[in-house]
């Protein structure tokens, strides 16, 4: 079967579920130059695939369609994808366990939010973003130190096996799907939830860098705005002023909180240059 793949790196695990399979890829749509989709490219180059770095339309699904593709799959792609009528499949990937959790940015507020919907979900694509019928699922347990890059990890080692349980009888799966319930939408993220804030409790600090993980968290320090992408922390009565500077040497620094301190390796922050 021909396929059209979208997708980025941090799900590129599935591409390998698809050559495996017998699939054969007519083309991968992904972004150019980007940190983000070095994965994606380096197969496509490995395998002799076409790649197409714009934003699909509904002119060039079209003649995919003609060219004999009859799946379409979406894994971690922004872009909204026009799907012919006449197509045969289209599924995308999402990172939770839907109808809860819609969005483009669910990781975040999973670990915000202390979750219990992290999961994996095949569904098939539609006009509105993971709002298709459901095709498959698998929970995923946060453990009490999740952070972004942990469950970013599971979601990439889980979904191969998702994705081939599928594959194994996609028609069954597809023509037996399950329609979303209500569930809930879950807003993009924005820079003040990305940003901590000193008068918060250090447990709280702590838990905004660990939804971001290596996205990174913005930060006010001595005046300059710096990004992190891992702390450690403790609490402890003191005296002194919430984001004052305690330490400042070549290996770390170290910030007052509103209950104790937060200890930022330099290997782990970055000045932001506004």
């Amino acid at each position: 079967m021909k396929i059209a793949y979208f997708g980025y790196d941090p799900l590129s695990s599935c591409l390998d579920v698809f050559l495996t399979s017998g699939y054969q890829f007519a083309v991968i749509y992904t972004g150019e130059n980007s940190v983000y989709s070095e994965k994606v490219i380096q197969f496509a180059q490995n395998n002799n695939i076409p790649l197409c770095f714009g934003k699909p339309n509904l002119t060039e699904m079209q003649t995919l369609l003609e060219q004999g593709v009859e799946l379409f799959f979406s894994a971690e792609y922004p872009w909204k994808i026009p799907v012919p009528v006449a197509l045969k499949y289209a599924i995308n990937v999402h990172p939770t366990l839907l109808p809860e959790g819609r969005g483009m940015t669910p990781l975040p507020h999973l670990i915000l939010k202390n979750s219990n919907h992290a999961g994996v979900t095949l569904h098939k694509l539609s006009n509105e973003f993971d709002t298709g019928d459901i095709l498959l699922q698998k929970a995923i347990s946060l453990d009490e130190q999740e952070n972004f890059d942990s469950l970013s990890t599971k979601i990439f080692e889980q979904t191969p096996e998702l994705l081939s349980t599928l594959l194994s009888n996609l028609d069954l799966y597809y023509h037996h799907s399950q329609i979303q319930g209500e569930g809930s939408d879950w807003e993009p993220i924005t820079e003040q939830q990305q940003t901590l804030d000193w008068r918060q409790p250090t447990a709280q600090l702590l838990i905004t860098l660990r939804a971001f993980g290596s996205l990174g968290t913005y930060a006010e320090i001595a005046g300059k705005t710096c990004v992190i992408s891992s702390a450690k922390g403790k609490c402890y009565q003191h005296n002194h002023s919430v984001g004052q500077v305690l330490v400042n040497n070549e290996r770390y620094i170290t910030i007052a909180t509103i209950d104790g301190e937060l200890f930022i390796p330099k290997k782990s922050l970055l000045w932001r240059h506004l």
